[in-house]
């Protein structure tokens, strides 16, 4: 059963569970969709009959837009898991002969790229609701800014644990070309991670007068 299909209650209880699966990569991944749901709230509740017409226009696409993002980070939070049991399979492969050996050798290397590149999808697509959420904080309903800001919160985590995931996986691969460009990958996400928290946090702040 995919994520999205589950209870609350339901996705609490099996990451609670005694199962590695869903991990930290799949809970990032459904903070993320929780966070573009906030975003996409504010942007409904915004008045845009005294913005800009570029201003309202954006609204008009978070809201467009937000539907599939939150639809797609669910996908992540199963491929996730699906790329955590492909890693596991491949450590179940026999060893006894040589040959057994070089293919498990070789499974194990591709499960563990696929187990980088599914947190790599939560961490572009967190990072464009982030910015959805940023910018609803800022231009949003002034009485739903927390909200807007706890949504750039949640995308933060989204963010932060897509970096994790990669990062604990780039430590077993061999491929020196994948593992360099993956890296290259999370500088440049921390980087505008961290721009987009700072001003979402700013904005909140200064609208709710603390």
């Amino acid at each position: 059963m995919s994520f999205a299909d589950m209870t609350v209650r339901g996705f609490l209880d099996q990451l609670a569970s005694q199962s590695p699966a869903p991990g930290g990569g799949s809970a990032s991944a459904v903070a993320g969709a929780m966070g573009v749901g906030l975003a996409a709230m504010v942007a409904g509740l915004t008045d845009k009959s005294e913005m800009s017409a570029e201003d309202a226009s954006r609204v008009d696409a978070i809201r467009h837009r937000s539907k599939r993002l939150m639809e797609a980070l669910l996908r992540c939070a199963d491929d996730d898991t699906a790329a955590f049991g492909e890693v596991m399979r491949a450590f179940k492969l026999p060893k006894s002969t040589d040959e057994e050996k070089r293919a498990r050798r070789e499974a194990i290397q591709l499960a563990l790229k696929g187990a980088v590149s599914a947190p790599r999808s939560t961490l572009e697509l967190a990072a464009e609701g982030m910015q959805m959420a940023a910018y609803m904080a800022e231009s949003g309903n002034p009485n739903a800014a927390s909200d807007a800001g706890v949504g750039a919160l949640l995308l933060d985590t989204a963010m932060g644990g897509a970096i994790f995931n990669m990062q604990i996986n780039l430590g077993s691969i061999k491929d020196q070309e994948f593992v360099a460009e993956m890296e290259s990958e999370i500088d440049r996400f921390a980087k505008v991670r961290d721009e987009l928290r700072q001003r979402a946090v700013r904005s909140v702040t200064r609208r709710i007068g603390s």
